[in-house]
């Protein structure tokens, strides 16, 4: 589908979206009464321990709720990052500030995201509000995907003119109308196709439920002292608490690390490095991600915490990108092999490959240095608040 002007202008109604935010969106699910042990910050700079609600936020008056960020990784921590993630749940659900009806959650209208941002600055503390909000709006979008889906699932009908009709009263008419067109087209269809099959490929899931990453290494690194690295933090959360894997695959590979895991004399207090022990299992990242740490970090962000050189950051993604041809170039590979085998005959073609695979190594790989992940110091304690 292509994204359409209006997405990127100015909404006319846009003046109309000043309201207090003082509840939540009538489409969000019925809050909760669990109370996060927070810290809250008034207008005069006063911090003070609370016991809160997610609800209870919308009420919030002349104070905001402190969010603690991982130094290392820039995710949120501890229960304040619980009570953001809960928070902006339902803030996804108001579809008057957050319209469904659009195409990818980058091309929002930007005047809308600005919006947004200044409602959760109006309920939430952070310590650097440009850096943090590259997370915080990246979650919501994830948010709000989600909304749309549970959406699409309740109100879905056979045909585009029964689901049409078939509209939440919550939802204007011009929003699910541009929805449900959006998604009856041939390429969200085959976009959703795609995802199934990727979905089908996570045969490992975590038991964390709820719970970020962030957090739950969070939680262990208060636990034991240490920060789990990624070969850690795979078992851990793929661990019953009867002490049983979630599957056999997940066993298998769990067994993989921990005999990595005591080979390898580095005791470093890394999240993850380019060749751990999670890496020797798993395979080479793809660039611009790191497997099993959770939303936000990138290989350069991770090396940015650390005291290492541009050069070594530039390496560090070569040798992640030139890692991630490999497959490519081995099917080249193979199929070069079979040509020449069928033009010049079996040995002179073995001949042949065995030269230009050496060659072609030796030109990839030379001169790159074996780049890791230096040492990262853990974040500080958050301050020590009496919650009375």
């Amino acid at each position: 589908m292509d994204y359409m002007d209006s997405e990127t202008q100015e909404p006319d109604d846009l003046p109309y979206l000043e309201t207090e935010y003082d509840m939540p969106p009538p489409l969000a699910a019925e809050c909760k009464s669990f109370k996060w042990k927070i810290e809250v910050i008034d207008t005069a700079g006063k911090i003070e321990g609370k016991m809160i609600t997610s609800k209870e936020v919308w009420k919030i008056q002349n104070s905001k709720v402190i969010v603690h960020f991982d130094e290392v990784s820039g995710q949120p921590i501890g229960e304040s990052g619980g009570l953001l993630g809960s928070w902006l749940g339902q803030l996804s659900n108001d579809v008057n500030l957050l319209p469904i009806n659009y195409s990818n959650w980058r091309m929002v209208n930007p005047h809308i995201k600005t919006k947004v941002w200044e409602v959760i600055q109006s309920k939430f503390w952070f310590d650097d509000p440009p850096t943090r909000k590259v997370f915080v709006m990246s979650a919501l979008g994830s948010r709000c995907k989600d909304v749309k889906l549970r959406l699409w699932k309740e109100y879905k009908r056979d045909s585009l003119s029964e689901t049409l009709l078939n509209r939440s009263e919550n939802v204007s008419e011009n929003q699910w109308s541009h929805f449900v067109h959006m998604r009856f087209t041939e390429k969200w269809k085959k976009m959703q196709e795609r995802n199934t099959e990727s979905q089908k490929k996570n045969i490992m899931p975590h038991v964390c439920g709820r719970k970020s990453f962030s957090r739950k290494r969070n939680d262990i690194t208060i636990k034991t002292g240490k920060r789990p690295c990624r070969a850690e933090f795979f078992i851990e959360t793929r661990t019953k608490p009867n002490g049983s894997f979630v599957c056999e695959e997940a066993k298998t590979r769990a067994e993989k690390l921990t005999l990595l895991g005591q080979k390898s004399h580095v005791t470093n207090n890394d999240i993850a490095s380019l060749n751990d022990e999670y890496a020797q299992v798993f395979g080479p990242e793809r660039p611009g991600r790191v497997r099993c740490v959770g939303r936000g970090p990138t290989p350069s962000k991770l090396v940015n915490h650390s005291p290492v050189t541009r050069q070594e950051i530039e390496n560090l993604e070569m040798v992640i990108d030139l890692k991630s041809q490999g497959t490519e170039l081995s099917d080249q590979v193979k199929v070069m092999t079979t040509f020449i085998q069928q033009v010049i005959g079996t040995s002179t073609g073995e001949q042949v490959i065995i030269y230009f695979i050496t060659s072609s190594f030796a030109v990839a790989f030379a001169n790159i240095p074996n780049p890791a992940f230096a040492n990262v110091p853990s974040p500080p304690n958050p301050n020590q608040v009496n919650y009375n």
